[in-house]
């Protein structure tokens, strides 16, 4: 099978599953409900940028998108079709290359959806002094909506890895989950030993480069944005390597 027909099929399985659809509609309300209370409760004088009005795609919206992204992979050593997409396309790194590029178009178009609606939602419900900075014509906007997209792109390529990697729902749902959510904040936040592991925390680092304010103390970073940016790609390379490594030398 050709990499555009490998391409294609996956297209189909995630287009044709109705758990995705519903999955997203679901994190999608809830990053709106968090994007009103931060414009509700933003201060008069301060003002709400962009980027803080879609707090709720970063903590919530992209880790589900995460989390379905691995289900590409784990749903099928479940049900058994992993077999049958193995014997149609042999080269198992192309199998997993094609669930990585689908999920990561999926997910980033959903992410800059998301952030768009949040800045919307929090303008509507804003006082107008503060909503100033939540436009469509502000260019800051935008930044943050291809930021994000970034950032959901790369983390649904994380997301088939671990998939890849674990091979069952509830271990890869539980490390997407707990790692952004509770292990780096917690590991960050240690009192003594935080500021020194902050600075090498993935999440952390792409959160810094979104300019993402959320249970991260402000660590004294050693490199830029961008290579905070960077050094997030490295983490998601590294598991991509291994996931591709363990698919073709496991049994499927």
């Amino acid at each position: 099978m050709s990499a555009l027909a490998a391409l294609d099929a996956e297209r189909i399985k995630l287009s044709t599953t109705r758990s995705p659809l519903w999955s997203v509609v679901g994190v999608a309300v809830l990053s709106l409900g968090v994007a009103a209370m931060q414009g509700t409760g933003a201060h008069h004088y301060a003002g709400l940028p962009p980027g803080k009005a879609a707090l709720g795609v970063a903590i919530f919206g992209v880790p589900v998108l995460m989390v379905l992204s691995s289900m590409t992979m784990t749903g099928e050593y479940r049900s058994g079709l992993i077999r049958t997409t193995l014997l149609a396309t042999p080269n198992r790194i192309q199998v997993l290359t094609a669930k990585a590029v689908v999920c990561a178009a999926f997910s980033s178009v959903c992410a800059v959806l998301m952030v768009l609606a949040s800045v919307l939602v929090a303008r509507m419900v804003a006082d107008p002094v503060v909503g100033t900075q939540l436009s469509m014509a502000n260019s800051v906007t935008w930044r943050v909506a291809g930021g994000f997209a970034l950032y959901a792109a790369l983390a649904a390529v994380l997301g088939v890895a671990v998939g890849g990697l674990l091979r069952f729902a509830a271990g890869a749902v539980a490390v997407l989950l707990l790692w952004p959510l509770v292990a780096e904040p917690l590991l960050g936040n240690l009192p003594g030993t935080g500021a020194q592991l902050g600075p090498w925390l993935p999440f952390a680092n792409m959160f810094r480069f979104l300019q993402v304010d959320w249970l991260f103390l402000n660590y004294d970073m050693p490199w830029s944005e961008v290579t905070s940016l960077l050094y997030f790609l490295a983490w998601v390379v590294v598991a991509f390597v291994a996931a591709a490594v363990l698919l073709t030398r496991r049994d499927a």
